[in-house]
């Protein structure tokens, strides 16, 4: 029974992107407002509180998430500047993924040198 579960999550994900990439051919603002919503945290929130794990790990999660929200803005300030720049689409999205990346990394070593994190 777990697959099932495990299935619905996945089907659920794919129509969320199915979503945003339908409302973009309408309005990017409107898409970028759906996808800027967190539902793939509240989503895994709700997950893992179905599959048992306590409030306090939940809560733990959440403030992770927190500190880690910082880097992942890395990619949409990097990303746009690049292609208003004239680089094409997918360098300029490279470039906004491995500036995540990075930022990911020393996040991670600022969070466990400060005790950010559990």
């Amino acid at each position: 029974m777990s697959w099932l579960f495990d299935a619905g999550k996945i089907a659920l994900t794919a129509l969320i992107i199915f979503a945003v990439v339908q409302v973009s051919e309408r309005s990017t603002l409107l898409a970028a407002v759906l996808a800027s919503i967190p539902i793939v945290s509240v989503l895994a929130m709700m997950w893992m509180n179905h599959e048992g794990q306590s409030a306090q790990e939940i809560a733990v999660f959440a403030k992770d998430i927190v500190w880690l929200l910082l880097p992942s803005l890395l990619m949409f300030i990097v990303m746009p500047v690049l292609i208003e720049r004239g680089w094409e689409f997918y360098p300029a999205l490279g470039a906004g993924l491995a500036s995540t990346i990075i930022g990911y990394f020393l996040m991670v070593q600022v969070m466990e040198k400060y005790g950010l994190t559990a």
